[in-house]
């Protein structure tokens, strides 16, 4: 319940008493599907934050990549860091989003759902760890699918399809 208070002289209010009914508190409660489509973004997000997080020293190993990321979607993160480190390669900046799940499954109870997106990589440029530009190559916008499981509980990107640079 919410009160409001007002600053007063201390003298009794004479004017017209204002008495206006306290309305309850409206709590939207969210749907399965709703809940389920705000799970997977917030995973689908966290991936690519730890993505990004993860390459700026090329770390294979970091934890929140696979607090995000499990099957296909974690091995080819995962060997996309063995790689740049191998290389002596990180990759800096950051990347923008704009997911939208398109689809979630069993509707009544989802355990899955399918995000679209459009990764813009154009600000996320490949270093050489001693400096420098890797290559000469922009970053780009990246049409992107991705399957978003609950997995041991939380929700995982499982897989992922970031197409060529120009598909969105």
């Amino acid at each position: 319940m919410l009160l409001s208070t007002a600053c007063s002289s201390g003298e009794p209010d004479r004017s017209s008493p204002t008495t206006q009914p306290i309305a309850p508190a409206t709590t939207m409660s969210l749907g399965p599907s709703a809940v389920a489509e705000k799970e997977a973004l917030t995973a689908y997000r966290g991936m690519w934050d730890a993505f990004v997080e993860a390459a700026k020293v090329s770390d294979p190993d970091a934890p929140d990549v696979r607090r995000y990321a499990s099957d296909q979607a974690l091995r080819l993160i995962v060997s996309s860091l063995y790689t740049n480190r191998e290389q002596k390669k990180v990759t800096k900046g950051s990347l923008a989003l704009s997911p939208k799940v398109t689809q979630v499954k069993p509707e009544q109870a989802p355990t899955e759902a399918v995000v679209l997106d459009c990764v813009d990589s154009t600000q996320w440029l490949e270093y050489k760890v001693s400096g420098g530009l890797w290559d000469d190559k922009p970053g780009g916008k990246h049409r992107t699918t991705a399957t978003v499981k609950v997995s041991g509980g939380s929700w995982k990107v499982s897989s992922f399809i970031l197409e060529e640079s120009g598909t969105c």
